[in-house]
């Protein structure tokens, strides 16, 4: 979360602005943030998530052919498919996060909607990441002649013609998500064949 466009909301310039003077005095990544959600019996449940930036910025590319010509507010965080966290968005996407940088003596809390990039063979796999497809803006603001473009290519697809290549974005949340995943560490990438969290591990010394 180093940047952002001119076309970003004014929350998302703030707070890249309040984490990146942060960073500057304790050279270190992104600080993480608490992530409040309602568990399946209607409590409130929080837990700390580490942020892994914007939809569109960064690695986090919406597509193959992506340039770095997109950007969203879709502010992502990845988690194990088995966490509590997961079942409790299932049933209620409603969240708050909040962001404490004590160094510039600032507190960012923001309340939203939480929409989950699951596995199309996942069965929670549905439309939710269809909210975020609504999110994504052209940097150069060419919004109107890229939703022409969509119009007619999937047109032409549903009328049995050619797959031409789509130039504005069309969205691959499962590259998305295989970003997401490369872009760890090679020891948060073995956590996630661990067992769920909060259970014991198996004695595989592997794990």
């Amino acid at each position: 979360m180093d940047w952002y466009s001119s076309r970003d909301p004014e929350w998302k310039k703030q707070l890249i602005k309040h984490i990146n003077a942060e960073r500057e005095i304790t050279n270190e990544r992104v600080p993480v943030m608490a992530l409040s959600t309602v568990d399946v019996e209607g409590h409130p449940a929080v837990r700390m998530v580490s942020p892994r930036g914007f939809v569109g910025d960064g690695f986090l590319r919406i597509s193959a052919t992506d340039s770095g010509q997109w950007t969203s507010d879709v502010l992502t965080f990845c988690t194990h498919a088995q966490s509590n966290k997961v079942r409790e968005l299932v049933n209620t996407n409603e969240v708050q996060l909040v962001f404490w940088l004590p160094n510039v003596r600032v507190q960012v809390r923001c309340s939203g909607h939480a929409h989950m990039l699951f596995h199309p063979e996942n069965p929670n796999y549905s439309t939710l990441s269809l909210d975020i497809r609504r999110r994504m803006r052209p940097r150069d603001g060419s919004d109107a002649e890229c939703q022409g473009r969509r119009d007619e290519r999937r047109e032409s697809i549903a009328a049995g013609g050619p797959v031409e290549p789509d130039v504005c974005g069309e969205m691959d949340t499962e590259f998305i998500r295989e970003q997401a995943y490369l872009n760890h560490s090679p020891v948060i990438q073995a956590w996630y064949a661990w067992p769920a969290p909060g259970r014991v591990r198996l004695s595989d010394p592997s794990l």
